[in-house]
């Protein structure tokens, strides 16, 4: 059966938005912006898919003219009570699906767990006006996988603890499922992550036999495991909390092994696979991307936009300044560590007197995070010199700042490193994403044009600090790294560049008929499994 086709009008381009534009301020938020804004020509549909619907929540973002619609859907929203019941499904296609889903479980391959789940997606679609998310709880086969699921894969766990993971793992995938007649049509899907914008993105365009591409910016999968690994929010026994030898518990090992699924959902079906930079396409091959899709786009700005700062910047350190300002662009978030950044500046300050530190950007959207950072600044005894700006104009706060610096433990193409480039700041990163291209170049001419800052281990205060103090006591070496920097930005980062590459991308896959079918031969002709691997 095929999708409901409604009257909306028909865009270009939809977008798949998680957690970013036009709600959340951040890098990624701001090259859509650019996208859109930059591609006139083109009509768009925006996706958005938010942790929890917020009555009150603010756009960040006036939505620019050429989109035409905006549909949202909240991933832990609550079931209603009608879904919450099961519902009655003829025998047969009830037994065919779950005979899917119990193979889908016990696959040995990762090809062999993609050919089941398309063909249990095309089950599903058989059922779907009768199929509600009390069928997963309420019917027996469900119940029989994940019995047999607990068996092989969590025997020493408590169930309960097992049975409510599955649960939570499962409900954000429902919510996004039953928001899928929901997704503007167009003649492109572009998710702008892998992950649940990835996963509704490619099935909502194999169900619609349209092009579907897929777009990192840092590596979904990669970011979600680095939280999973540290998140308190799952429950582990307190072995696992105290014995570092046993590895990651079983349960946060479910979440992890959900999100390198999705990642290879979102891979698998994309025509086109874009990134940044070679180190994170070398990771999504890693994750499962074929090397054969992947492309390179790195991230465009208006070089020019900020040729007065550039010239400020030049002109300042032949003055000696009696003030020296580091500055921070970016969100108060643990992913950009600002702990180590406010450790560093410690360090810093202790050394030279003059230096500040100035912290513009958000932190409403953690709460916590920005109240821990609070209390080490206090606990530090540097209220005088760290300043927390909090929303800011970039472009009014970036003059002052003398070197940037960047703590971040991810990121894919820090947007502002390179804005902070094009003013000639030089800059100081933690080696993640593409800092290391930016910072030292890519191609051999590239290269040539010089070193536009210094790279760091990530969680180092000690070597942050002393990166800084180098650059902040030789003007010299400052004025060398911002000239380089800036024709690097110039040369190899400029919007127009990236805005044709994504036009000609649009261009190539409009219109393209993609009908795929899951391979019989890796679907397993056996009964439907008794004892299954684990939930994905």
């Amino acid at each position: 059966m095929q999708p409901t086709q409604n009257s909306e009008p028909v865009a270009d381009v939809t977008l798949f938005l998680e957690g970013t534009y036009p709600y959340v301020l951040g890098g990624v938020s701001s090259w859509v912006h650019q996208i859109i804004t930059g591609l006139p020509e083109l009509k768009f549909s925006l996706f958005y898919i938010g942790a929890k619907h917020e009555p009150n929540a603010k756009r960040h973002y006036k939505l620019p003219e050429n989109v035409i619609t905006l549909k949202e859907v909240y991933l832990h929203n609550e079931l209603s009570k009608r879904e919450q019941k099961r519902r009655r499904i003829p025998a047969g296609l009830r037994i065919a699906l779950y005979d899917l889903l119990g193979k889908f479980y016990l696959a040995k391959t990762d090809a062999e767990r993609m050919a089941c789940f398309w063909g249990a997606l095309e089950g599903l679609q058989e059922v779907e006006q009768r199929f509600r998310f009390g069928n997963f709880l309420r019917d027996r086969e469900p119940w029989k996988i994940l019995v047999a699921g607990y068996e092989e894969f969590c025997p020493d766990e408590s169930f309960i603890d097992f049975f409510w993971t599955a649960r939570f793992l499962h409900l954000p995938l429902w919510n996004l499922w039953k928001a899928r007649d929901l997704v503007p049509p167009a003649g492109v899907y572009h998710s702008v992550s892998a992950g649940y914008a990835g996963f509704i993105g490619a099935i909502t365009a194999r169900r619609r036999h349209a092009p579907f591409l897929l777009t990192e910016h840092g590596i979904y999968t990669k970011e979600r495991i680095a939280e999973i690994s540290q998140a308190d929010w799952i429950y582990e026994p307190d072995r696992f909390q105290i014995n570092f030898s046993e590895g990651l518990g079983k349960l946060k090992q479910m979440w992890i092994n959900l999100f390198m699924f999705l990642g290879k959902v979102a891979y698998d079906q994309a025509e086109k696979i874009i990134t940044l930079y070679s180190g994170n396409a070398a990771t999504e091959v890693e994750f499962g991307a074929d090397e054969r899709k992947i492309s390179i786009i790195p991230n465009g700005i208006e070089p020019t936009r900020f040729d007065a700062i550039y010239q400020q910047q030049m002109t300042r350190w032949q003055t000696s300044p009696e003030k020296k300002y580091v500055g921070f662009i970016g969100r108060v978030v643990p992913i950009k560590d600002v702990k180590t950044l406010l450790r560093a500046a410690r360090i810093v300050c202790e050394r030279m007197p003059e230096v500040e530190f100035l912290i513009a950007g958000p932190y409403a959207e953690d709460p916590t995070y920005f109240d821990e950072c609070s209390k080490i600044v206090k606990f530090l005894h540097i209220e005088d010199k760290v300043h927390f700006l909090g929303m800011s104009k970039i472009m009014e706060e970036l003059p002052r700042m003398d070197v940037l610096v960047l703590t971040s433990i991810s990121e894919g193409l820090p947007l502002g490193v390179l804005e902070g480039m094009a003013a000639g700041k030089p800059n100081v990163c933690s080696d993640v994403g593409a800092c290391r291209e930016l910072m030292f170049g890519r191609t051999q001419p590239d290269r040539a044009l010089g070193r536009a800052g210094r790279l760091t281990k990530i969680m180092s205060p000690a070597e942050t600090a002393h990166a800084l103090i180098g650059i902040l006591s030789n003007p010299e070496t400052c004025v060398k790294m911002g000239v380089a920097g800036r024709k690097r930005a110039e040369q190899f980062y400029g919007m127009t560049t990236m805005l044709g590459d994504y036009r000609d991308l649009y261009g190539e896959l409009a219109g393209k008929k993609v009908v795929r079918t899951a391979p019989a031969a890796a679907v397993p002709s056996a009964p439907a499994p008794r004892r299954p691997k684990g939930l994905p």
